[in-house]
């Protein structure tokens, strides 16, 4: 009796499991229909690193690239500062000094200025005037302080503010430059090293009686 009774409800029980399975079964798949899957395009996409960014410029052509790259590296740096205008108390020594006309107090001409001597700070501390000669033949050149001297302007040229004649200017000491110091020393040792080269005469010979 026991053993039907068993029998009985294992047969039960193998028809009721398949049931349940399917019931359990159908409530998943109808999850699954209402949610669907999210489309990939509709999930925000990635942040781009700033390397990605810049691969994705679009880059300019050859020509382009280069001439930019000569341009920045031509162009002058930044922090330089330039003088763009001449202003009216400025001059240009070329063109308005080198050359002008000096006249003494008297408004007698007594040569013409001939450079311009500055110091290491930049400083303007004497004008070199070209007196006597003719035709830039038997000039000498004389220094003078910038303090005795006018430079030139519009309606008058450079003017000496001493009185001195064109004839006392071409006694004054001669100006002599670096160039020409270190050239007169370059010459002396020259002299000297080609003296020293030269064979002694030998002294001369006695005859013995």
């Amino acid at each position: 009796m026991y053993g039907r009774m068993l029998m009985a409800t294992v047969a039960t029980l193998a028809l009721t499991v398949p049931g349940m399975a399917q019931d359990q079964a159908i409530p998943l798949e109808t999850e699954q229909q209402a949610n669907p899957p999210v489309a990939q395009a509709d999930q925000p996409m990635p942040e781009q690193s700033a390397a990605e960014e810049m691969a994705a410029e679009p880059a300019l052509p050859a020509d382009e690239a280069t001439d930019q790259m000569a341009a920045e590296e031509t162009a002058p740096p930044a922090g330089m500062n330039f003088i763009q205008v001449q202003e009216e108390a400025q001059f240009l020594a070329n063109d308005e000094v080198i050359g002008a006309e000096v006249r003494n107090v008297m408004d007698e001409e007594v040569g013409a200025i001939a450079d311009l001597v500055m110091d290491q700070d930049q400083k303007l501390v004497g004008v070199v005037l070209s007196v006597g000669g003719f035709l830039g033949l038997g000039e000498k050149w004389v220094a003078v302080p910038v303090d005795q001297i006018t430079f030139p302007s519009d309606d008058q040229p450079a003017r000496l503010l001493v009185a001195v004649t064109a004839e006392q200017l071409e006694n004054a000491p001669d100006f002599i430059t670096r160039k020409a110091v270190e050239a007169q020393k370059a010459a002396e040792e020259a002299a000297r090293q080609a003296a020293a080269q030269q064979p002694q005469p030998l002294p001369p010979a006695t005859s013995i009686q």
